[in-house]
């Protein structure tokens, strides 16, 4: 009996012994769980802050610059020698007057930024955190005021030559100096990311690149009236020196401005200017009458409701542009370092080429070892008229380059030499220009003719050219890019909505800009059905259009990347308003490249005479984490 109850009381230690011991380890376990929850907590939330700033930087670079364009418009002196800074005479400006500028720059831009922050939680759907992003440019954002231990010093000119009333197109950076605050909670857990840094831009004249559509006058160069349509969908800035015409629910993705002009000249503004709209069955209608808004008007009469959608806004006060007076410039730098002409060019081609040796061969991505890409630049001209100035005699003269953008020119034994001028090799600088006109402007021939797909690609991805001429240029064929920006064309829905473009890929450099001077840029009689035209097209004094565009057979569309601006506006065809579908010539399918907004220009592409933000950049100096 006493051994068993021996054995019976070791039995009850043991158990509570081990129970104590479980006890222990559960409780180490739970612990380690929850500090485990702890740690996982503190990661994501630390995640999410970081997401956070570089959603807070990515909207700096983006919708932040679209906002401080139009600040910039409105606050930069174009008169000054320096956009920000006064008069002075001196090699940079007075720090104080860029302090005291750069001010109300901030103040305004602050008001913009809380809109697209404060009180939005940025948190992946689905995920029960709250991540929030406040950036100040000044001493307060979203009501809230400088995290402790921070300060903003006063914007600053960082660099820039001052304007020297030539007309140059000189740049100036300045720099606003920024706090960003990343905030993430998930449970218990919060993190906190703040930022330090300065939001440069650099100022500089505009090119007309910029516009998706440009006018001076809104018509036909005969007078007829143009009415932007339900059909009517741009998703890029459109101007206009006079005033729009709206028949139903015509779509604008960018900025629509227009000048009220009622005389426009190339110039100037020769008559009177009223700001406003003509809107169909209404006439035309005053800005500060448009019902129910002058951001929002929209009349319902037996016609329809002819209501445009401005998307990025509308400004019926803009300032008048002038046109390039002269293409000086361009011929200029074609005789620099570019390819100048005299006389008409009958035929211009361009192409791109991949070469091992003196080899072509298929341009694989990426490319084999040794293959060398390169653009092609064919330009056949007349060399010799008889006495009554018809041309006896044509040349064919074949140039190329490659990334390094040196010139080589083909000569009578099929070799390829380098092109000098004073001596030295010659970087091509994109120019071709001829004092003439263009009788044809294509890239390389389709393998199908009805297939668009087939045709190669007229610029390398590395080639920027613009093609300037007096006189008329002729656009016989396609001209695509190897890597395009855009893909596809804004498409109104069945609902009405509208689907822009994708334009994911901005980083690509091929560009081709085309500007008449005196005549205009045509789609020539012979262009092929369906054409593809990647490049901003320009006539100072002229139309972009088709020719015969009531006259030659129906052609599909033009797909456009890039912009058009022309002094009256250009018809490409005409349709059946019963069916929509077009009778004569081509419909337009325009899609713009998103580039343009971004700074991106064909080389010595004509410039405004208007200030605007060329390139901005996002500098982070320190950084500090805190968790809570």
């Amino acid at each position: 009996m006493r051994n068993k109850g021996i054995a019976i009381v070791l039995a009850l230690a043991t158990v509570l012994v081990v129970s104590g011991i479980g006890a222990l380890i559960f409780t180490r376990t739970i612990r380690e769980i929850r500090h485990g929850a702890q740690d996982q907590g503190i990661v994501q939330t630390l995640m999410l802050a970081r997401g956070a700033a570089n959603l807070g930087g990515s909207l700096l670079a983006t919708r932040g610059r679209e906002r401080l364009e139009r600040i910039v418009q409105q606050t930069a002196s174009s008169t000054d020698r320096w956009a920000y800074g006064g008069n002075t005479g001196t090699e940079a400006p007075d720090p104080v007057l860029v302090a005291q500028a750069l001010a109300n720059v901030a103040d305004r831009f602050q008001s913009d930024l809380d809109g697209f922050l404060c009180g939005k939680n940025f948190a992946p759907d689905g995920l029960p955190a709250e991540v929030r992003v406040r950036v100040y440019v000044t001493a307060s954002a979203c009501g809230e005021p400088l995290p402790p231990q921070t300060r903003l010093p006063p914007g600053r000119f960082v660099e820039g030559a001052p304007r020297t009333g030539t007309g140059s197109g000189v740049s100036q950076t300045y720099a606003l100096p920024f706090v960003m605050v990343a905030e993430a909670s998930l449970g218990q857990a919060r993190r906190n990311i703040v930022l330090q840094g300065e939001y440069r831009f650099t100022i500089g004249r505009s090119s007309f690149a910029r516009y998706a559509l440009f006018t001076n006058v809104h018509a036909l160069p005969n007078g007829t009236e143009i009415w932007f349509t339900d059909r009517t969908l741009f998703d890029g800035p459109v101007h206009t020196n006079g005033r729009f015409r709206f028949y139903r629910s015509a779509w604008f993705g960018g900025e629509v401005t227009s000048a009220g002009c009622l005389s426009p000249g190339s110039q100037s503004c020769q008559g009177q200017t009223v700001p406003g709209a003509y809107f169909y069955g209404e006439g035309f209608v005053r800005d500060r009458n448009m019902q129910p808004s002058a951001a929002r008007p929209s009349y319902r009469n037996r016609y329809g409701t002819h209501a445009p959608e401005f998307t990025a806004g509308v400004d019926w006060n803009a300032s008048f542009i002038p046109l390039p007076p002269n293409s000086q410039d361009q011929k200029t730098a074609a005789q620099e370092s570019g390819l100048y002409f005299s006389d008409d060019i009958r035929s211009l081609k361009l192409y791109r080429k991949c070469l091992l040796g003196e080899t072509e061969v298929a341009c694989s991505e990426p490319l084999d070892p040794g293959v060398l890409k390169l653009q092609y630049i064919e330009v056949t001209y007349c060399a010799q008229k008889d006495w009554r100035g018809r041309c006896t005699q044509n040349t064919t003269e074949v140039y190329r380059y490659g990334p390094d953008g040196l010139l080589y020119q083909e000569n009578n034994w099929g070799l390829f030499v380098p092109v000098r001028r004073n001596g030295a090799p010659v970087r091509f600088n994109g120019v071709i220009y001829t004092d003439g006109g263009v009788q044809s402007l294509s890239g390389p021939g389709r393998s199908q003719a009805t297939d668009p797909a087939t045709a190669p690609p007229a610029l390398a991805e590395f080639a920027q050219i613009t093609v300037a001429a007096q006189g008329d240029i002729r656009i016989t064929g396609d001209l695509k890019y190897e890597k395009p920006p855009c893909t596809g064309v804004p498409t109104r829905e069945p609902d009405g909505t509208v689907t822009p473009a994708v334009c994911d890929n901005l980083g690509v450099q091929n560009v081709l800009g085309v500007y008449s001077q005196e005549g205009s840029v045509w789609i020539a009689r012979e262009a092929p059905q369906d054409i593809h035209i990647h490049g901003t097209l320009m006539s100072s004094g002229g139309v972009v259009g088709v020719e015969g565009y009531d006259s030659i057979p129906e052609k599909g569309s033009v797909y456009l990347l890039g912009g058009i601006i022309e002094y009256y506006y250009g018809a490409f065809g005409t349709f059946d308003p019963a069916t929509g579908r077009n009778k004569t010539g081509y419909g337009r399918a325009f899609t713009y490249d998103r580039r343009f907004l971004q700074g991106l220009a064909p080389p010595f592409f004509p410039t405004t005479g208007q200030d605007r933000v060329t390139s901005v950049s996002v500098f982070s100096y320190g950084q500090r984490e805190q968790v809570y």
